[in-house]
C-alpha cells in the first residue's frame, strides 16, 4: 500500500500510456541488471527516459 491508502494496483492502473511505457523498460533495465553484476544502467535509464520526455 502506499502513503494515501492507495494499493500498488490502484496505481498501476492510474498510469498513463506514457508511463507505462517508462515503467516498463526501467523494469526491463532492471531485470537485466540482476544478470550482470558490474552493469550500470545509467545510460539506459536516460535513453528510456529521454523516449518518453524528449
Amino acid at each position: 500500500m502506499t502513503d494515501d491508502g492507495r494499493t500498488e494496483k490502484q496505481v498501476l492502473e492510474e498510469l498513463g500510456d506514457e508511463e507505462r511505457a517508462l515503467l516498463k523498460r526501467v523494469l526491463e533495465i532492471e531485470r537485466a541488471k540482476l544478470h550482470l553484476s558490474a552493469y550500470d544502467a545509467t545510460d539506459d535509464l536516460l535513453a528510456a527516459v529521454k523516449e518518453i520526455i524528449p
